[in-house]
């Protein structure tokens, strides 16, 4: 694994790491923004750790010149290490903070007009439906661990490819 590539991504990781614990401490992670697209925000924010990344490597190590194939390894070698780093903070987020917020969450009116705008629900059943979901919300940290790995698996691969290929320098085109 390559340095640059490890350094990358325990910045990465550390950036998104600050974002997640500000959202949290903050107040934010059943706002809009906290609850739907804080975590979308945080995969895409690796894109520009590619570009960085590679043109570090493509224009100081490899004088101008990198395969598409070598750029794709560095670019997945910054998303491995983030992964793992980042995966750590989700498990620890929500063993820690999970079952607190889904009580929250479901004891709001957000999800009761949620509730309310199910046509097929009838409301003597909204407390039924409000305990079993606090009472399944916190069953299992790997769950939700594994759910928010999905994303970073897609955006992370096909962000890496597509870097890579913007980013490769072939030796006649470096001539």
């Amino acid at each position: 694994m390559n340095k640059k590539a490890l350094l990358y991504g325990l910045v990465y990781a550390t950036v998104v790491i600050v974002f997640k614990i500000y959202i949290l401490v903050s107040g934010n992670a059943l706002t809009k923004f906290g609850y739907f697209y804080s975590n979308i925000t945080a995969v895409f924010l690796i894109l520009p750790f590619y570009f960085l990344l590679l043109k570090s490597i493509r224009d100081k190590d490899h004088d101008g010149v990198i395969g598409g194939r070598e750029a794709f390894r560095m670019c997945l070698s910054l998303l491995v290490t983030a992964l793992v780093l980042v995966s750590v903070y989700h498990y620890i987020e929500f063993s820690r903070y999970g079952q607190d917020l889904a009580q929250t969450y479901y004891n709001s009116e957000t999800f009761l007009n949620f509730l309310k705008s199910q046509k097929n629900i009838s409301p003597d059943k909204y407390n039924t439906i409000i305990a079993d979901q606090i009472k399944n919300a916190g069953t299992s940290a790997f769950k939700a661990t594994t759910g928010k790995l999905v994303s970073y698996l897609f955006i992370g691969i096909s962000g890496a490819f597509i870097v890579s290929v913007f980013m490769k320098r072939s030796v006649a085109k470096a001539r």
